[in-house]
C-alpha cells in the first residue's frame, strides 16, 4: 500500500469506530455493534487482501456511506435530529448522483453530442440519424461505445470514404488481427471484413475521457455505424 492508501484506510477505520460509537452512545447499541463490525470487517479485509481493484471500487462507497451516516448521528448527539435528517438526506442524494454520473451522461447523450464527437474525427453526418446505443465506462480499461442508424445517403458516403481512401487495405481474412502490430504502423487503417467496413486509428493526443484508440465499424447488412473509443 502506498502512503495515500494508508491515510485513506486510517480515515475509514476512524469513521468506522464513530459509526459504532455514536449510535452505541445514544442507546442504539445493536445498530452500532452491527454496523461497526460489518464496516470494520470490510475495510480490514480489503487492506489484508491487497487487491487494488477492490480498494478503488469499494472504499469510495464506504466513505460516502460513513459521511452520510455520521452526519445524521452527529446532529442527533447535539439534539438536532431534524437537521441531521435533512443534511444526511441531502448528502445521500448528492453521493447517489455523483456515483451515477457516468450512467446519467450516457442517458442524456444527444444527437448534437454525437455530431460533435464525430466531427473531431472529420466525419460529418449530413442527415438525421437514430441513436441505438450509447455506453461508456470500464473497470480497468475505459470504452465509449456508440451505435447509430444512418440515412442511406450518409451510409453510402461513409462507405465510399473508407473503400476509396488512399490507405485502403482491402478485405482482410479472419486471422488479420494477428498482423495488427504491423498494420498499426499506418496512420489509419481502412479495410473491410466479412461483416463490416472499418476505419481504425490512434491519436497522439488523448480525448478528455482518456481515449486515444478509435474504431468505426460500418455494417454491411444494415445502415448501422458503431463507434468504439478506448484507452488501450
Amino acid at each position: 500500500m502506498n502512503s495515500i492508501q494508508i491515510i485513506f484506510s486510517l480515515v475509514l477505520l476512524g469513521f468506522t469506530f464513530l459509526c459504532f460509537w455514536l449510535p452505541f452512545k445514544e442507546g442504539k447499541k445493536v445498530t452500532g455493534i452491527i454496523l461497526g463490525t460489518l464496516l470494520g470487517i470490510i475495510v480490514i479485509w480489503t487492506i489484508i487482501a491487497e487487491l487494488e481493484f477492490l480498494i478503488i471500487f469499494i472504499w469510495p462507497f464506504i466513505l460516502a456511506f460513513q459521511i452520510t451516516f455520521l452526519s445524521y448521528w452527529i446532529f442527533r448527539v447535539f439534539k438536532k435530529s431534524k437537521a441531521g435528517i435533512y443534511i444526511s438526506s441531502f448528502l445521500a442524494i448528492g453521493f447517489i448522483l455523483l456515483f451515477m454520473s457516468p450512467w446519467i451522461s450516457d442517458w442524456i447523450f444527444s444527437k448534437n453530442d454525437t455530431r460533435n464527437l464525430f466531427a473531431k474525427h472529420n466525419i460529418e453526418l449530413k442527415d438525421d440519424f437514430k441513436i441505438l446505443k450509447n455506453s461508456s465506462g470500464g473497470f480497468m480499461d475505459y470504452y465509449h461505445i456508440l451505435e447509430i442508424e444512418l440515412s442511406n445517403r450518409d451510409y453510402n458516403r461513409l462507405k465510399t470514404e473508407i473503400i476509396e481512401s488512399r490507405n485502403y487495405l482491402g478485405k482482410l481474412k479472419n486471422d488479420w488481427y494477428s498482423k495488427r502490430p504491423e498494420l498499426v504502423k499506418l496512420d489509419t487503417m481502412n479495410y473491410e471484413t466479412k461483416y463490416n467496413y472499418i476505419r481504425d486509428f490512434n491519436k497522439k493526443q488523448k480525448f478528455e475521457d482518456g481515449t486515444f484508440h478509435f474504431v468505426f465499424e460500418l455494417s454491411k447488412s444494415e445502415n448501422k455505424l458503431r463507434y468504439i473509443g478506448s484507452n488501450e
